[in-house]
C-alpha cells in the first residue's frame, strides 16, 4: 500500500493525501503547524496541561507578555527544547531567551522560538501551481517584550513578534510582525483557615495574541503566490498557591539540601483558548469554531528544589466529514494527561560563587497528546513516533551586589 502525503497552503487548508486503492483527500488547517500550535515553549508548562499565561519568565512571553514581569532575578536565561508532534512527527521546537530587570517596575526581553520539519519530511509544498517536496522548512517567532508594574502586583506586558516562514529551502515564503498583549494580577488570600497552609494566592491572567488582528498573510516563493490562515487567540487563565508543611528528616542541612524549606509548595492551574472569529473584511474566515482549548495543570515543589507535575489538556478541532463533500479532516479532538518532573539546583551555593547563577532544569517524556481522527487508516508514518521529549533549562544570574 502506498501513501503519499502533502501539505497546503490553499487559502485556508493544508492538504494531505492517502493513496490506497481509492484516492481520499485529507484536510488540515494551515495554521497547526509551526510556532502557533506545536510545542511550548516552556517545558514546565507542557507537562501542566499547556497551561502557559499563569507561569512566570520569559519562556512563556510569546504566550502572555506579562509573564516576564514576574520574574524577579536580574538576568534570567531560558532554553528549551522540545521534540514530537503528530502530523510533522520530526518535528523540533527550539527556544531561546533572555530577559533583564531594568528595575522594581520594568523588565524587557528578547527571546527566538522555532519549528523545524525534520529532514526530508513526507510533506510537500504547495504554494499555488508550485508543489514539490523540499529537504527543510521552518517557522520562527522573533520576539521583543516588556512588562511594567503599572499598580502593586499588576504586570502588564506588550510584545512585538516576528514571524518569518521558509516552507522552500533556505528561501522565505512569509514574514509578518504581529503585536500581542497581557496582564497578570496576584492577589493575597486567606480562602483556607489553617496554620498548616501559607502564602495563599490567587493569580489571574489574560493575554491576547495578534493584537490588530490580522487574519490572513501571503505565502509567496517565485511566481507562486498564495494566503493562509493568521490565527487570533484570546486566552484567559487563574492559578492557586499554598505551602504546606514538608519534613523528611533525613535531609536536614545535608548537602544539596542545605538551607531549603521544609515545605511543599503547591499550585493548581486552569486556561481556556479561544480562537476570534476574523470579519470577512479582514481577510480569510478561520475556522474560529474550533481551536477553543482548555487546559488544567497541578505543581508540587518539594522543599522548592524538585517538582512533580501533571494535567490534562482538551482542544476542539474539525473531525469527520468536511461540510461542503471535498474530503475528511484528519484531526479530532487534541486532548490527553500530561506529566513532567524538574529541579533547582543552587549551583552558585554548591560552587561557593563560583559559578554567578542557579538553574532549573525541567523534563517531560511521555506520550503525545492524540489529535488524529478515527475515520480512516493512519499511514505508519504518524504511529511509528508518539513520543514526546522536551526539555528547559532556567540560568538565574545572582545579584551580589
Amino acid at each position: 500500500m502506498k501513501k503519499n502525503i502533502k501539505i497546503s497552503a490553499l487559502v485556508f487548508f493544508a492538504i494531505f493525501t492517502c493513496v490506497a486503492s481509492a484516492q481520499t483527500s485529507y484536510y488540515l488547517p494551515t495554521h497547526y503547524r509551526g510556532v502557533f500550535n506545536g510545542q511550548p515553549s516552556s517545558t514546565r508548562a507542557t507537562g501542566m496541561g499547556l497551561t502557559t499565561i499563569t507561569l512566570e519568565g520569559i519562556e512563556n512571553a510569546f504566550y502572555n507578555p506579562a509573564t516576564v514581569g514576574l520574574t524577579d532575578e536580574k538576568i534570567a536565561v531560558h532554553i528549551n527544547y522540545a521534540s514530537g508532534s503528530q502530523v510533522y512527527k520530526g518535528g523540533k521546537y527550539p527556544f531561546l531567551g533572555v530577559s533583564y530587570r531594568i528595575n522594581e517596575k520594568l523588565i524587557v526581553g528578547a527571546s527566538a522560538l522555532s519549528w523545524i520539519d525534520e529532514k526530508n519530511s513526507p510533506w510537500t509544498t504547495i504554494i499555488g501551481g508550485f508543489s514539490e517536496t523540499v529537504k527543510r522548512r521552518s517557522q520562527s517567532a522573533y520576539s521583543l517584550v516588556a512588562a511594567y508594574e503599572v499598580i502593586p502586583n499588576l504586570n502588564l506586558g506588550l510584545s512585538g513578534n516576528y514571524l518569518v516562514e521558509k516552507f522552500v529551502d533556505n528561501t522565505v515564503t512569509n514574514s509578518e510582525f504581529i503585536f500581542s498583549f497581557g496582564a497578570v494580577y496576584d492577589k493575597e488570600v486567606n480562602w483556607i483557615k489553617s496554620d498548616k497552609i501559607s502564602n495563599q494566592k490567587i493569580r489571574f491572567a489574560g493575554s491576547f495574541v495578534n493584537l490588530l488582528m490580522k487574519t490572513q498573510i501571503e505565502q509567496r516563493y517565485q511566481e507562486y503566490l498564495h494566503y493562509r490562515d493568521l490565527p487570533i487567540y484570546l486566552t484567559l487563565g487563574t492559578s492557586y498557591h499554598a505551602s504546606l508543611p514538608f519534613n523528611v528528616g533525613f535531609t536536614e542541612n545535608k548537602g544539596f539540601f542545605e538551607g531549603a524549606p521544609n515545605t511543599v509548595a503547591l499550585s493548581l492551574h486552569l486556561q481556556y483558548k479561544d480562537m476570534m472569529k476574523a470579519s470577512a473584511k479582514n481577510g480569510i474566515t478561520p475556522d474560529h469554531k474550533n481551536n477553543t482549548a482548555i487546559g488544567v495543570g497541578a505543581e508540587a515543589w518539594f522543599m522548592d528544589l524538585i517538582a512533580l507535575r501533571m494535567g490534562y489538556y482538551n482542544e476542539k478541532r474539525p473531525s469527520g466529514r468536511k461540510s461542503d463533500g471535498s474530503g475528511t479532516w484528519v484531526t479530532d479532538n487534541k486532548k490527553g494527561f500530561t506529566w513532567g518532573f524538574g529541579a533547582k539546583l543552587p549551583l552558585n551555593r554548591l560552587t561557593n560563587g563560583k559559578l554567578p547563577f542557579n538553574s532549573e532544569v525541567n523534563f517531560v517524556t511521555s506520550k503525545l497528546l492524540n489529535e488524529y481522527g478515527t475515520n480512516y487508516t493512519q499511514p505508519s508514518y504518524f504511529t511509528d513516533r508518539n513520543f514526546l521529549f522536551s526539555v528547559g533549562i532556567n540560568l538565574k544570574f545572582v545579584d551580589n551586589n
